[in-house]
């Protein structure tokens, strides 16, 4: 993973990346180095220069959404280890099974991934950036996810572009990164059968029928 620079906290400034709080906020910041962009992967640190965790940067209240604690740089199984690890969550609870095959596989903060949604619709994975540096990493995301599901998916789509920045380029915000699929996608929660459409439906799929 490559780090743009250096995020360093106010002091006292700390204990809340040392009780695990995933989001930095713009007013515990001291410095930046001038290379770190919105999107970009960056280390915050303590005033005495100890790296404490590595997250995205974004401009904005929330300025940096952590993703890994510790000093040590994620690597480049950093995406598929934490698909991988959602993915063993929902599969102890029974997820997919004959009667549901449609669940949330990534929810933001709760999967340690703040800034991302991924529902997952029977074979199609629907990925939603919330955040500049997820939007960035949409691919790598895709091409982790197409390895977590041992290249099973049919279609991976990118829907972000209500929930992004209103500068952000509309055509690189929706779309399909791995695959295509058509819908109304049918999909079975509980044994009742829904029709999706992640392509012009609300937010990852929207209910169109039951």
């Amino acid at each position: 993973m490559t780090i743009s620079g250096n995020v360093t906290l106010k002091k006292g400034k700390a204990f809340s990346i040392e009780r695990r709080h995933p989001w930095v906020f713009s007013g515990a910041i001291q410095q930046m180095d001038h290379s770190i962009h919105d999107g970009s992967w960056v280390r915050v640190m303590d005033e005495k220069g100890n790296v404490l965790a590595t997250g995205h940067y974004q401009s904005g209240s929330i300025a940096v959404r952590i993703l890994t604690f510790g000093p040590d740089t994620p690597d480049d199984r950093f995406w598929e280890q934490r698909i991988e690890a959602s993915l063993t969550v929902r599969n102890s609870i029974g997820l997919p099974n004959e009667r549901t095959n449609c669940f949330r596989l990534i929810h933001g903060e709760g999967d340690s991934l703040p800034g991302l949604i991924i529902d997952y619709y029977d074979g199609v994975a629907v990925i939603q950036a919330h955040s500049l540096g997820m939007h960035v990493d949409r691919e790598r995301i895709a091409q982790a996810l197409n390895t977590v599901f041992k290249h099973s998916l049919r279609a991976v789509y990118y829907k972000s572009h209500s929930t992004l920045p209103k500068q952000v380029d509309d055509t690189t915000t929706k779309g399909y990164l791995l695959g295509m699929g058509g819908v109304p996608h049918v999909v079975l929660e509980h044994g009742n059968k829904y029709f999706i459409d992640w392509e012009e439906g609300q937010k990852t799929g929207f209910f169109l029928d039951q």
